[in-house]
């Protein structure tokens, strides 16, 4: 049996000398978890990973179906950032104490995890989950396997008590890796991934977190939303569960439907260079909102367009004359200008975020000599979900983020 299942964690392979409501008076149980952003890491093997089909087979029957349960925990917990490129947050599992460190990613449906049964080096680097300290484990029995143009990853699926805050989702269905073959995770700043797209995503078709956490009745409304701040090395990123927090965004909030329940697929209806149609999105196109990848990706053909278009100077000399791109979703206008979608990458290779500096000469002063790119990439996602733009932290840190299952669509509004 062979699906094709996607993990969004997409990062931008760089160098310095080439490129690559919630309404008033509503008591909703609301819980804030506190999101850290990690330090890029400049490995193909992640495209790779991101693109690659992932086999499975079943070893023994789906299981019974869980019983439901309920909570009236109220809770908001703090958040942290790290370098504009990735956000984390913890997860425990079999035990608040046992914290992992992991990327909410809503372009992937699937949790992984280092086991303590794998002794590749890319498991020993990371927390290690070890299912025979906890009373509260079961063995499922499903294989996972990951094979990828560099390397393979060997899971197997299992579940137990995950806890987001002090939010308990019992009989969380996980992967465990117990054999890492290539650096996928090896040189990563994280333990593992979260994935909160929806279920027709998920191996098996198993649960992914939110869908337990519905099932299980644990919110009082079935949303999430992301807060992406530009501060470096900061606890201000915040992931929500059960509305959204009006304190880090203005304006109104605009919501579009999905369109395909697999990602969180909207239809855009154009988008443009300085407000002109340069045939990026030909009739209509579909962008996916995913928290898991850095860069804003399209089609290859379209993406080189887009690029040849903004025409970004290698030494940063226009700067202040870079157009503003636009995506339009249901007649809004979400505006990125070079301020959002440029970085400069030094001599040892790490990205100077153009959106982390209070102006322009700032920016430019900073790592004099080395190299003006777009946090653009090429990415053809195939048939049917594809083609399609990812709209990654590039653009979901510049507007707050709102996943509503309730009524399958996605909020957009300008962060503050």
């Amino acid at each position: 049996m062979k699906q094709v299942y996607f993990i969004s964690i997409l990062v931008l392979s760089t160098y310095c000398a080439s490129f690559l409501e919630e309404q008033p008076g509503m008591q909703n149980k609301i819980y804030s978890i506190k999101l850290e952003r990690t330090q890029s890491q400049a490995r193909k093997s992640f495209f790779d990973f991101i693109t690659t089909g992932q086999h499975f087979r079943s070893k023994s029957d789906i299981m019974d179906d869980i019983a439901l349960t309920q909570t009236t925990q109220k809770e908001s917990i703090k958040l942290y950032n790290f370098k504009n490129t990735q956000y984390t947050g913890e997860i425990s599992f079999g035990g608040q104490e046992n914290k992992f460190k992991v990327i909410f990613d809503t372009g992937s449906a699937n949790i992984w995890l280092n086991s303590a049964r794998c002794h590749d080096y890319g498991c020993k680097n990371h927390k290690q989950y070890d299912g025979q300290k906890s009373l509260t484990y079961e063995h499922l029995g499903y294989d996972l396997d990951v094979e990828f143009g560099t390397g393979e990853l060997m899971g197997e699926i299992n579940a137990d008590t995950a806890y987001v805050g002090n939010v308990k989702i019992r009989k969380q269905e996980f992967a465990e890796i117990v054999r890492e073959n290539g650096d996928v995770f090896a040189q990563s700043d994280f333990d593992g991934i979260v994935g909160l797209a929806y279920p027709t995503m998920a191996a098996y078709h198993f649960n992914p977190l939110f869908d337990n956490i519905m099932q299980q009745k644990l919110l009082d409304r079935n949303v999430f939303s992301f807060y992406f701040s530009r501060q470096e090395n900061s606890r201000t990123s915040e992931l929500t569960l059960g509305g959204w927090n009006q304190d880090h965004f203005e304006g109104e909030l605009h919501f579009h439907n999905v369109a395909n329940k697999y990602y969180w697929l909207l239809e855009a209806n154009n988008i443009l260079v300085n407000g002109k149609d340069v045939g990026l999105c030909k009739g209509g196109c579909s962008v996916i909102a995913d928290t898991g990848t850095s860069l804003i990706t399209g089609p290859s053909d379209d993406l080189y367009d887009l690029i040849d278009t903004l025409n970004i100077d290698d030494n940063c000399k226009n700067l202040k004359e870079l157009p503003t791109l636009t995506f339009v979703l249901d007649g809004i206008h979400y505006d990125l200008d070079a301020h959002d979608y440029v970085m400069k990458i030094d001599s040892y290779g790490n990205e100077i975020a153009y959106g982390s500096f209070a102006s322009t000469d700032s920016f430019l002063e900073m790592g004099a000599g080395c190299e003006c790119i777009g946090t653009f990439m090429p990415l053809d996602i195939p048939f049917p979900q594809g083609p399609a733009w990812i709209l990654g932290d590039t653009f979901l840190s510049k507007y707050y983020s709102v996943y509503d299952r309730d009524n399958d669509r996605v909020g957009f509004a300008r962060s503050k």
